[in-house]
Parts: C-alpha cells; sequence; structure tokens
C-alpha cells in the first residue's frame, strides 16, 4: 500500500545521498548548464576555424587560349588575391597531382553561336576530390558570371539598350520571417534534440546509482529493512531518478537559450544580431509538462534495466541499449519540414521532440498534443507494470537473479502465462 509520507521521507533521503555523489552532480546538474553549451560552442568555432583555413587559400588558375578582347577577364582574375594565375605543360596531370587547381579553357563556340562576334565557351577542368580544386572552381565561376553580366551590358549598350531592358525577367526574394521567427526556428531545430539527451543522461548515472550502485555498495539489503513496504522504496527511487532527468532536462534547456547566439555567432557572423532566441510564455508549461512526462518514461525504462545488474559497470552495459533507443529517433528528427502528425504522435521520444519544436516556434496542434500526453502516459504505465511485477521476486531484488529484463520476461512472465493456461485446460 502507498504512503505518502513514507514515499516524501525516502524520496529526500535519495536527493540527499545524489547530491553527495560526485558522478551525479557533474552529470545532472553541471553538464546541463556548462559543458554542452561550451562543447556547442567549441564545435561550431572549429567549423569556422576550418572554414576560414579552407577560405583562404590561394587558387591556383591556369587561362588557355584566351581571345585577346577577352583580356579583361584575365585582368580581372589577376586583382583577386585568393586567384594565383600560372602555366603548365600538362595541366590536366597537374590537376590529379594537386600541382594545379583549375584549368580555365577557352573553346570555339559550336552552331549558331559560332556566328557571333567574340563568342566564346569556357570547359573548367577540376578535381571534385580536392577541396583545394573545388574552391577553386567556385571562385573561377564567381568571376566568369560577373563577366558575362559586364560582358552582356557592353554589348547591348552599343544597341542602345539599357540593363533593364536587357534584364527583361526580374526575381526578387523577400523573407517575411521575422528576426523572433527565425530564432524561434533555430532554437527548435536544436533544443529538442538537447533537451532529450541531457534528460536521458541526467537519468542514466541516478537510475544505474540507486540500483545496481546500492548493490555494489552492499546497501541494498539495509534500505530493505526500513519500515515501510518495498513498493514505497521503489517509488521513492523512481520519483528521485525522474526528477535528476527534469532537472538537467530544463537546466539545459536554460543555458542553450541563454548562450545559442555565441555558438551561432561563428557560423552566422553579424546576422545573428538581428534574431531573437525567446521562448513564447505559452508554451513553457507545455515543455515543462511534457519534460516530466519524458522523464518518468526515461526513468521508468532506465531503472528497470538496472535493476537486473549487480554492479555499476554491468547497469551501464545494460541501461546504454535503452540510451541509443532514447538517441536515434531524434536523429533523424531534425529535418526542418517534419510536422507532428497522429501516426508520429503515437511513437514515444518522436512525438514528444515534434512537440518541443512547434511548441519552441509558437505552433499549437492540441489534439496531437493530448494525443502525445496521452500515449506518453501509456508508456509510463506499462512501464510502472513491469516494474511492479518484477517487485514480486525476491531474487531480482537481491541481485541474485542472473539474467536479464528480456529473460525475466521470457521465463518469469510470458512462461507463467503460459504454465497458467495448461493448467486451465
Amino acid at each position: 500500500m502507498l504512503q505518502l509520507s513514507d514515499i516524501r521521507l525516502l524520496y529526500l533521503h535519495e536527493l540527499r545521498s545524489a547530491l553527495r555523489e560526485r558522478n551525479i552532480v557533474v552529470n545532472s546538474i553541471l553538464l546541463p548548464i556548462f559543458l554542452y553549451p561550451l562543447l556547442l560552442w567549441l564545435v561550431y568555432t572549429g567549423i569556422s576555424f576550418v572554414v576560414g583555413q579552407t577560405e583562404g587559400f590561394t587558387s591556383r588558375v591556369m587561362l588557355k587560349g584566351l581571345p585577346k578582347e577577352h583580356q579583361r577577364l584575365q585582368h580581372d582574375l589577376k586583382k583577386d588575391k585568393q586567384v594565383e594565375l600560372t602555366q603548365s605543360d600538362d595541366p590536366n596531370s597537374d590537376i590529379r597531382s594537386g600541382n594545379l587547381d583549375v584549368l580555365v579553357d577557352i573553346v570555339p563556340p559550336v552552331l549558331d553561336a559560332a556566328s557571333l562576334t567574340g563568342n566564346f565557351r569556357v570547359r573548367l577542368t577540376y578535381d571534385r576530390s580536392k577541396d583545394r580544386s573545388r574552391i577553386a572552381r567556385d571562385r573561377v565561376t564567381d568571376h566568369l558570371s560577373r563577366y558575362r553580366d559586364g560582358y552582356f551590358e557592353q554589348e547591348a549598350q552599343k544597341f542602345g539598350l539599357t540593363p533593364a531592358q536587357l534584364q527583361r525577367f526580374w526575381v526578387e526574394t523577400h523573407n517575411v520571417a521575422t528576426g523572433q521567427q527565425m530564432g524561434r526556428f533555430l532554437l527548435g531545430l536544436m533544443v529538442p534534440m538537447m533537451l532529450i539527451v541531457m534528460v536521458a543522461v541526467g537519468s542514466m548515472y541516478p537510475a544505474i546509482d540507486c540500483t545496481a550502485g546500492e548493490r555494489e555498495k552492499s546497501t541494498w539489503e539495509t534500505l530493505m529493512t526500513v519500515a515501510s513496504s518495498r513498493i514505497n522504496l521503489v517509488v521513492a527511487k523512481y520519483l528521485y531518478v525522474a526528477t535528476m532527468g527534469c532537472v538537467a532536462g530544463i537546466l539545459n534547456l536554460i543555458a542553450m537559450t541563454f548562450s545559442i547566439k555565441s555558438m551561432l555567432g561563428p557560423i552566422l557572423g553579424r546576422r545573428v544580431e538581428d534574431l531573437s532566441f525567446q521562448i513564447p510564455w505559452l508554451s513553457l508549461p507545455l515543455i515543462a509538462v511534457v519534460t516530466v512526462l519524458l522523464a518518468l518514461f526515461i526513468a521508468a525504462g532506465m531503472m528497470i534495466l538496472a535493476s537486473f545488474a549487480r554492479t555499476f559497470k554491468e547497469g551501464q552495459s545494460m541501461v546504454s541499449p535503452f540510451y541509443l533507443a532514447v538517441l536515434l529517433p531524434v536523429m533523424f528528427l531534425q529535418m526542418p519540414g517534419l510536422e507532428l502528425t497522429p501516426g508520429l504522435a503515437l511513437i514515444p521520444i518522436v512525438n514528444v521532440c515534434l512537440v518541443f519544436r512547434e511548441s519552441i516556434a509558437g505552433i499549437y496542434h492540441w489534439p496531437l498534443i493530448g494525443l502525445t500526453m496521452a500515449v506518453e502516459v501509456v508508456c509510463i504505465v506499462l512501464a510502472m507494470w513491469l516494474a511492479a511485477a518484477i517487485l514480486r521476486y525476491e531474487d531480482v531484488l537481491i541481485g541474485s537473479y542472473g539474467g536479464h529484463v528480456g529473460r525475466f520476461v521470457k521465463e518469469r512472465l510470458i512462461g507463467t502465462k503460459r504454465r497458467t493456461g495448461d493448467s486451465d485446460g
């Protein structure tokens, strides 16, 4: 029989014990606040540094067969400090060996184009497998595009045409999204993944420590002697693990919100100043509720798996597959166009990730949100039912059972039902 007073005392005892464990404090409190935003910033800064180094290469370019009337193209390339004009006796071989980046080969036009004075074609030869060669191709292509536009305007002036008359067809783009909407869009891509990761990380160590860790330290039997029922003890531990997962997720959300500008600065440059990374106030209660449900689900799964381990190391190996199973769906949900649908709302973790993303953007599909919460509650109830079934067996509680959860379900649950059915027949 559940006794709230006993659960409260045992729950507070677990929390106080957790604050004395360095691994739990680091993974559930310090990592969400400091390390992950710092790691992301270092990653983005490293990417920007590599891109900057790559863009700083001087491209070695060879011009071949350039007509006299188009010498301005050669002059434009010489003015570019990132382009070095060179010559080669065997340009194709030099491109393959990396001594030359791109060959700009001027070839005669074909068919009707050959009748036009000053007309020509350009063939670019490069090695796409080499970054230097690919970047050189892009730089030369930009020069050719600008030269081509200037050449058209120059020829049009001979016939009395203005640039506007020559163009005749214009394409203009206009982004109607505000800086706040763009900021929320980026938050919606990054925060759900990191939130789910941190809830899983924040739950993992407490789940293993309060089960396999207790057995390894030989304190589990002492806890079993307290003047309270076994179910109260397990519920207190379960709520403690879910609490640590919630704390890790919410702290990480706060840290990401305040540090995302610094993380994206090396990539977006000055454009990041036009973005506003603010989560709608209406979304905060929804995010909190869904985070709690997510933590309850992850905590239940990890505790069930860790309860069959006899040492902390063994508990890590048992919980790791569940940890990866939680993260895998998130990796496939980073497509910007993916939306919450009735089918996706039925898939645990996936539905939560999409609710996070849409709520950050200020989009609320309340029927699908309700379906998502219902699915999470059902998963939690099923996990608690399995936990209650495990509690009936003394060998699992004291750690003498030598199997894992799959073997337990097969032997103790499915096997019991089969034996009962056989005896009834």
